[in-house]
């Protein structure tokens, strides 16, 4: 389980932004507030899709599958 601390979503998100691997907008919820919404950029996807290669390859522990459902095989 992935516990996120009170206060620590912020300074990640400017970090993400600030090497343009998210982008933020203002929208309304479900509930009609104002909420801020996240998404991948086209690099933060690259980028993410490298990660994960890289750390699959790191991890030879048994019982770690990092490979999408999807692509098990491939």
């Amino acid at each position: 389980m992935l516990q996120v601390e009170t206060g620590c979503c912020i300074p990640v998100s400017i970090g993400l932004k600030a090497k343009g691997w998210i982008a933020a907008s203002w929208e309304l919820s479900d509930k009609g507030k104002r909420a801020r919404y996240y998404q991948l950029t086209r690099l933060g996807r690259k980028t993410t899709r490298q990660r994960t290669v890289e750390m699959a390859r790191g991890s030879r522990a048994p019982g770690i599958d990092l490979e999408p459902a999807d692509q098990e095989g491939q």
